[in-house]
């Protein structure tokens, strides 16, 4: 008999040490960029977030959320001081692991002031432009080329706020215009009190891989066993419908189920949002 309790006392032992080492603070980075990552000490911490810690708080991790500019968010991750980068592209951190699917989709567009004439036409139109951009973001081969050769026509913008200290430079014209994606800047333009009808875009941004993403750091022993986790569970919510009741809370729809087509205007339509934002007269501008 005390065989037996012993026996069954070691193994109720490593069941719960493999259960308590299983259980996790996964730690994670990202900047403030609604509705993917917003405040996470909000009922609405962005749709990302809460996919992200529905799935690894149900397998007993514990997610620490926190938000810093971009650029320190990538290399703290990499450094592997933090585990996670929320809504990322690949080209952000092509070292980086990531999920097998997707967590979103991002289109950039060119805005100006709705009283301007400029257009963007290709890379001879940006001549004499002051078009600002998020210092580390991603926005494209092309364009990330010449921000990288600095081109004087892009001015990065750094620090904690750096999308507000750009609308308001477009407002007082000390800007041209700027690089944003339309999901993003319409949460924006509501938390900053700017009217959307301010602004009007210049032309769609270019880019191969529309994509966003959560990147796990490359030097952290589990982070291919996170990537696996977490596509699993972005599936599984998507199949019993939790994923939609998240996206509704910050109309939004699945992206892999909306089928919109990224190559041109006439087929990215408002089915991205679903809000009284008239996107279609605000976005009334083509690309070349």
């Amino acid at each position: 008999m005390n065989t037996t309790i012993a026996k069954f006392f070691i193994i109720t032992s490593v069941l719960l040490f493999k259960s308590l080492s299983f259980a996790d603070v996964i730690s994670m980075r990202s900047d403030y960029w609604c509705p993917y990552v917003c405040d996470p000490r909000s009922e609405k911490p962005g749709y990302m977030v809460e996919i992200i810690q529905q799935i690894f708080e149900k397998r007993g991790h514990t997610v620490d959320m926190r938000l810093t500019n971009w650029v320190r968010a990538v290399k703290e991750v990499r450094a592997n001081k933090a585990h996670v980068l929320v809504g990322a592209s690949r080209m952000d951190a092509p070292d980086f692991i990531f999920t097998n699917n997707t967590l979103g989709i991002m289109k950039n567009a060119y805005f100006t002031k709705k009283d301007s004439k400029w257009k963007f036409t290709g890379r001879h139109s940006l001549q004499n432009m002051r078009i600002g951009v998020i210092n580390g973001y991603t926005y494209g081969d092309s364009i990330d080329q010449m921000i990288r050769s600095r081109h004087k026509s892009f001015i990065p913008f750094s620090g904690e706020k750096p999308l507000e200290q750009i609308i308001r430079m477009i407002e007082s014209n000390r800007l041209d215009a700027f690089i944003e994606n339309p999901v993003a800047l319409h949460h924006a333009l509501k938390k900053f009190g700017v009217p959307a009808e301010n602004l009007k875009a210049a032309g769609w941004v270019t880019s191969q891989d529309p994509y966003l993403y959560v990147g796990f750091s490359p030097h952290h022993p589990q982070s291919r066993e996170y990537a696996a986790l977490l596509s699993r569970g972005v599936e599984e919510l998507r199949r019993n419908g939790e994923l939609q009741r998240i996206l509704d809370k910050y109309q939004v729809e699945d992206w892999e189920k909306s089928k919109i087509s990224l190559g041109a205007l006439d087929d990215f339509s408002p089915r991205i949002l679903k809000s009284s934002f008239d996107l279609l007269d605000m976005f009334n501008a083509r690309s070349l």
